[in-house]
């Protein structure tokens, strides 16, 4: 999950943002929306995790990435905008700078419901269980390609291709 989103959303963010910006705002989302989106969407069934629709359904990732996605941005607009000054965001440019980041986060939250619904545990559409594939979560055979293709996307936004 990890490197597929930060991949996906470097390769994204960079026609947009310098180099550095379109890092950062990949590292941030793709290792703290899916940590939340696994810790915060799981509960215990008879000492087994199991998904919630909590984080494990569209509202409820698109949701958490939005939040994460406009957080760096907001709280230091309104709490230190000399931050974002020296970030090189100007006060004119938060909104947009926050709507980008808003995208980007929910871009982060449907990545990793994409590669959970490709696992046998799915994800939640409409209130139902929902799965692409029946893969087991560990599956090296199904994980590696998506790893790779996260760190191509990734060399992808580096080279600035």
């Amino acid at each position: 999950h990890y490197l597929f989103t930060i991949g996906l959303v470097a390769v994204v963010a960079r026609p947009i943002l310098q180099l550095g910006g379109a890092l950062v705002a990949a590292a941030w989302l793709g290792v703290v929306t899916n940590w939340l989106v696994d810790r915060a969407g799981h509960e215990g069934r008879g000492g087994t995790p199991r998904r919630t629709a909590a984080t494990h359904s569209i509202p409820g990732a698109v949701g958490l990435g939005v939040a994460l996605g406009v957080l760096p941005i907001v709280f230091p607009a309104a709490l230190a905008p000399a931050a974002l000054i020296a970030a090189g965001i100007q006060p004119s440019e938060v909104p947009f700078a926050a709507s980008f980041m808003a995208a980007l986060g929910a871009l982060a939250g449907l990545s990793h419901l994409l590669l959970d619904a490709l696992t046998e545990g799915g994800i939640y559409y409409h209130g139902h269980r929902w799965a692409l594939a029946h893969w087991r979560y560990d599956c090296a055979a199904a994980n590696l390609p998506f790893a790779l293709l996260g760190l191509l996307m990734f060399a992808v936004a580096l080279l600035g291709l």
